[in-house]
């Protein structure tokens, strides 16, 4: 039986700086993806908005598309309403899901999805790419969930592929892909997962030298959190952080503390408070 023709979502927003705030300048999105209005903070120097999928997750055969471009000067923290819910592959086909970012020189923007949770039998490709410019500020998350544990779908899909690759300027400062395939290997074992189900990355992507940073505190987060929190630079600005947890609640409350070290302390940013669904 043929799959029947499916969402291709889409999202396009363009921020500039007017009067000193982060407003929209141009906005296109197409069904299921949509946005609630923007957020300010009591400064109002910096803004917040949440990605909505009213269909509740996306299924076997959805493309969704997400482009943003902060143009100097702005400031933006974007997340999910709630976590992305794959749906089965039942019929073979894949789920897609790309995210283009731009951030000017002067721009700062924060890309914090609530995690990915791809169902027994899904089939899910992810790409991002980043491209920051010089003077501009980055800082992007993954999560990615093991299943629906309380139906007992631990490491129960079929495929979940990412691809990441970032640039500062001119110059590739990452690349990288993961492929995973639970059903063909286990990655519970030591030197995957080490037994944990959640597994999280946060991308820093700035021209700041954090480098004499990261021996403090990656010895700082041992101690709380032993060996599921690690810090290391990348080649041409900016750091990548990988955590694992045994639990959403843990996962992001780890990525939450790693987040505000590394934004309050390194990039000097002051304290942010927006809606966490953790806390």
């Amino acid at each position: 039986m043929a799959l029947p023709a499916r969402h291709h979502g889409y999202l396009l927003l363009e921020l500039t700086c007017a009067s000193g705030r982060t407003v929209i300048a141009r906005q296109r999105s197409h069904p299921p993806l949509q946005i609630f209005g923007l957020q300010y903070n009591s400064r109002g120097s910096s803004a917040y908005l949440q990605i909505v999928n009213p269909c509740g997750g996306l299924f076997e055969g959805d493309t969704t598309e997400i482009e943003v471009s902060a143009g100097q000067g702005t400031h933006l923290y974007l997340t999910t309403q709630a976590a992305t819910k794959i749906y089965s592959a039942e019929h073979g086909a894949v789920t897609r899901q790309r995210a283009r970012l731009r951030v000017a020189s002067g721009a700062i923007l924060e890309y914090f999805p609530l995690p990915v949770m791809p169902f027994a039998g899904a089939r899910y490709l992810q790409e991002m790419t980043m491209q920051v410019d010089p003077g501009g500020v980055c800082l992007v998350s993954e999560v990615l969930a093991p299943g629906r544990l309380a139906r007992g779908e631990r490491f129960a899909y079929d495929l979940v592929r990412s691809r990441t690759e970032a640039w500062m300027g001119a110059q590739p400062a990452l690349f990288e892909q993961m492929i995973l395939e639970p059903t063909q290997r286990a990655y519970t074992g030591m030197g995957a997962l080490d037994g944990k189900g959640y597994l999280a990355t946060l991308y820093v992507l700035t021209s700041q030298p954090l480098g004499a940073w990261i021996p403090a505190w990656n010895r700082r987060l041992a101690t709380p959190y032993v060996d599921c929190v690690g810090i290391t630079e990348l080649a041409y600005g900016g750091l990548l952080v990988r955590l694992l947890g045994h639990t959403g609640q843990e996962v992001l409350r780890r990525l939450d503390a790693v987040h505000r070290l590394i934004r309050e302390e390194g990039l000097g940013l002051p304290p942010q408070r927006v809606y966490r669904p953790f806390t």
